[in-house]
């Protein structure tokens, strides 16, 4: 077995330190991540697709197939009628083709499901990178019980570790109780930093995962956006998700805002979201964070009612990208999708199952 690094992490929580206003926090005081109810009438469910745009399929299959065990599907025929809607919705050009293709975890309930748009032709990056202060869609958490089993199988298929060692940290609860997490966080394709996480200390992982294998995920997305407030807003106004935590991480040597975006209800599928004060920033390669561009595109999210969210974007002052449409696809089935651009750009697709 590998050494350990371990490290003394505290994580404070940040109601109201330097820039960072202060917001309402639906915690657990045992366990952030734990649901807090309150979700009777929620209108949207955890994240349910992450999209992924490349011209190298065969570099994810490596990964997610390969290395994670996860199952992949394609390419998906879809009608010329729903390639017309998707590039509307999507803002895809015309003149570039791409085939749908879906990874998933058959049988674990809660995975986030990704759908991989494969490029004719390469688009720009979104990220120049993996360092964790650039800007843009940044990475996935994968649930996983041998981290270190884990870390040894992708080294062997030479996936390079972002760190020199599995890391050990000793996180605190906000009742002064701490627990370990154990990380293995690995570059991926795109620049996309994936992580594979244990939590011990007898706490819930960190989603769904398959009992007997040990693994799960994709559970989680993250970014490192420029003004966590602005995305906040967008997520708990116009979509009706609430903030299970929101704290400084000085486990590093710069400090950043850690906030944790849940369905209400939910156990699985948040979204971090991750800011550093402005002259720790990077900028990202200057390419909008969303389709045609390669990365990390779009999230998604499966929702009671369209027509709810339209209004509180309304009263919000949020305008629609593109949609309503209905339609049929291979990732989504018959659905009703309307997409919007979060603040930072990015964006966010919500859909409604259609009869």
């Amino acid at each position: 077995m590998s050494p350990i690094v371990t490290r003394s992490a505290v994580i404070l929580i940040a109601l109201a330190l330097g820039n960072f206003a202060p917001i309402a926090v639906a915690q657990n005081n045992e366990d952030v991540m734990a649901a807090t109810g309150g979700d009777e009438n929620a209108n949207t469910g955890p994240l349910h697709t992450v999209t992924i745009i490349t011209p190298d399929l065969a570099a994810l299959r490596k990964l997610y197939e390969t290395g994670l065990g996860m199952t992949v599907t394609g390419p998906h025929v879809v009608s010329e009628a729903g390639l017309a809607t998707q590039r509307r919705l999507w803002g895809m050009p015309d003149d570039l083709g791409y085939e749908v293709y879906l990874f998933r975890r058959p049988g674990v309930e809660g995975t986030v499901q990704m759908r991989v748009l494969v490029t004719e032709k390469p688009t720009p990056h979104m990220r120049s990178g993996w360092n964790r202060k650039q800007l843009g869609p940044y990475g996935m958490g994968f649930p996983t019980i041998d981290v270190y089993g884990a870390d040894e199988e992708l080294r062997a298929l030479g996936f390079e570790r972002a760190v020199p060692e599995v890391e050990v940290f000793q996180v605190s609860a906000p009742n002064g109780e701490t627990y370990p997490v154990t990380e293995a966080p690995f570059f991926g394709p795109e620049y996309l930093r994936i992580i594979a996480i244990g939590r011990g200390g007898g706490r819930p992982q960190v989603g769904s995962y398959n009992e007997a294998t040990g693994r799960g995920g994709p559970v989680y997305a993250t970014q490192i956006v420029p003004d966590a407030d602005a995305m906040i807003e967008f997520f708990t106004t116009v979509l009706d998700m609430e903030v299970r935590s929101d704290r400084m991480w000085r486990e590093y040597e710069i400090p950043f805002r850690f906030s944790l975006i849940h369905a209400k209800g939910s156990q699985t599928g948040h979204t971090p979201l991750v800011e550093y004060e402005d002259e720790f920033e990077i900028p990202g390669t200057g390419v909008a964070p969303r389709p045609p561009n390669r990365g990390m595109a779009i999230w998604s999210y499966e929702v009671k009612d369209v027509d709810g969210i339209l209004a509180r974007a309304k009263a919000a002052a949020v305008p629609v990208h593109s949609g309503p449409e209905t339609y049929e696809s291979p990732s989504l089935g018959k659905h009703r999708a309307v997409t919007f651009l979060a603040p930072n750009g990015f964006m966010i697709e919500v859909f409604e199952p259609a009869m």
